[in-house]
């Protein structure tokens, strides 16, 4: 399956607020990410969530982001989870971008896309809170949850992960 037109380092951009630092970092895991998924894992993953359920498609990009975090740290690079839940973001918007394309779900609103990708990304936090990084507790996870939600209310509409589909 071909990538997606575009990178992730090039179309996407984190809360305004966060240091260049933790952008980079979080680029770098989320085009990874995205690298696995269309290079390696397409068929498993579509597999995986062929029901189409947002429980299926969030519980991938959980167990994806969390898989990438522990493979960087053990090669030695020590990854922020303050950028954690944003890169799930990232993963599910991108899996859900795959699923509509290959017709495992049927989203015919932005409502409906926002509504899922938000039930996705619950299931995402699900499977970081199942892991076994003791970084990811559910006083943290509550913490992040908060600023991320406190800086979305400080700047305009959009201003998370996605300026933009991915794919074009």
């Amino acid at each position: 399956m071909p990538m997606p037109q575009g990178t992730p380092t090039e179309e996407t951009q984190m809360f305004n607020q966060a240091p260049p630092e933790l952008e980079a970092q979080a680029a770098d895991i989320v085009e990874k990410v995205v690298t696995y998924i269309y290079a390696d894992g397409v068929d498993d993953i579509l597999s995986e969530m062929s029901d189409g359920s947002p429980e299926k498609l969030g519980g991938i990009a959980g167990n994806l982001v969390t898989n990438e975090i522990a493979m960087e740290e053990e090669g030695g690079n020590m990854i922020s989870r303050d950028i954690e839940i944003e890169i799930m973001a990232e993963v599910v918007h991108e899996l859900t971008d795959l699923a509509l394309e290959k017709g495992l779900v049927d989203l015919q609103t932005e409502q409906q896309e926002q509504s899922f990708m938000g039930q996705a990304l619950t299931h995402a936090i699900n499977a970081a809170m199942a892991s076994d990084d003791t970084q990811v507790t559910d006083d943290s996870i509550i913490q992040l949850a908060t600023q991320m939600l406190n800086k979305q209310g400080q700047q305009p509409a959009g201003g998370m992960l996605t300026q933009g589909k991915m794919n074009g």
